[in-house]
């Protein structure tokens, strides 16, 4: 191995992990490329209304628990800033006999910016080890956001440590119950995360990605075992989950996007959802049916680009109620619509505005709805 060459990664990566260097050609040593990627991104946030007192704001990125409901009282008029989105991720690409081994490990500081794992994992031989984008998920119709959230009733946007296994088009993995992101655990009677769940077996994902034509689709389905088990007691049930994503082009500039997702127990699979996989009364568990949706649209315009997104997410709530496992102030719908406009005046520089809209209604039928401005700028390298 060339020691110089060596050293001259080293320091580059020391440059970019102290911040005093934007982009950095990292090279070759050996056989092995070097690589590193990311940006810097400025969000400014302003919440005209509808914020449940207290909350101080929708949150970094749009957060449905802040939104006043009902009788709440509600505040308006917050203005934030913040840089915590901001990522860096380190690749390498090595030959070898059979394909290339790629490495990725990537992170960012969007939990109060303390840099977080997002991705770390290595690639060979249509052998994915490590954590990364779940199966589960496709990207295909996802309309772009400023927001971090992005769209509700999509496929969970989970991260999740894998060993996935492709034959072209076609992807298998076992995946992390736990998987990063989640947030969601078991509804207790007192809805707090349930200290005796068990995980006894991985999720298995499937999913099959092609396209015919203009369009690009996406389908997949989700296999799981939720269980608890205090050391007296245990149950168990089974979930399940089933997604479909598509985009067309319908003339040069114009893509429309779709994404569809559901399951019993599909839980952290369904992203933004209202309720978690399942709920505990006594010592038996059962699961939750939840469902959702988006469509978007975007249009070139000038030197960017318009994109509008409509999506709505729904949890089926009634024999938890009827179980009195449930309070009926818990959200039962969630519905969010974004409009932006996203520019380049130049390459690897993006600014854009945008305003959504948000709503969630309660099982006791209480609804509340919060409007936010949005303005980044986006620095890539």
């Amino acid at each position: 191995m060339n020691k110089i060459r060596l050293a001259r990664v080293l320091t580059a990566c020391a440059l970019v992990t102290s911040g005093s260097a934007s982009a950095v050609e990292l090279g070759t040593v050996g056989d092995t490329k070097f690589s590193v990627y990311g940006y810097a991104k400025l969000d400014f946030t302003y919440d005209l209304d509808g914020v449940r007192a207290g909350a101080g704001g929708l949150g970094k990125s749009v957060t449905f628990n802040n939104v006043a409901v009902g009788d709440q009282a509600d505040t308006s008029r917050h203005f934030d800033a913040h840089a915590y989105q901001s990522r860096i991720g380190f690749k390498t690409v090595t030959p070898t006999e059979k394909g290339d081994l790629t490495t990725v490990i990537e992170g960012d500081f969007f939990v109060d910016g303390d840099l977080r794992l997002r991705h770390a994992y290595g690639s060979w031989n249509n052998i994915t080890a490590g954590q990364t984008w779940s199966n589960f998920v496709s990207f295909l119709g996802t309309t772009e956001t400023l927001d971090f959230t992005g769209q509700s009733g999509r496929g969970g946007v989970n991260r999740a440590a894998q060993i996935r296994y492709s034959m072209g088009d076609f992807h298998v993995a076992l995946e992390d119950p736990d998987s990063a992101q989640s947030g969601m655990d078991y509804v207790e009677r007192d809805f707090v995360n349930e200290p005796d769940r068990k995980d006894s077996m991985p999720d298995l994902t499937l999913r099959y990605e092609s396209a015919a034509g203009p369009v690009k689709f996406a389908v997949a389905g989700m296999a799981r075992e939720i269980a608890i088990d205090d050391g007296e007691n245990d149950d168990s049930a089974f979930g399940w989950g089933l997604t479909s994503a598509a985009s067309m082009e319908i003339v040069p500039g114009t893509v429309i996007r779709a994404h569809v997702a559901g399951g019993d127990g599909i839980g952290n699979y369904l992203h933004n959802t209202p309720t978690a996989a399942g709920y505990r009364v006594d010592n038996e568990l059962d699961t939750i049916t939840a469902w959702g949706g988006k469509v978007g649209i975007t249009q070139d315009v000038g030197i960017g680009r318009i994109n509008l997104a409509y999506s709505y997410v729904e949890a089926d709530w009634d024999d938890a109620v009827n179980a009195d496992a449930v309070t009926g102030d818990t959200d039962e719908a969630r519905s969010f619509a974004t409009v932006n406009y996203l520019w380049s005046p130049i390459d690897r520089v993006t600014y854009g505005i945008e305003a959504s809209w948000l709503e969630r209604e309660t099982i006791e039928g209480d609804s509340g709805d919060a409007t936010r401005l949005m303005a980044s700028v986006i620095y890539d390298f």
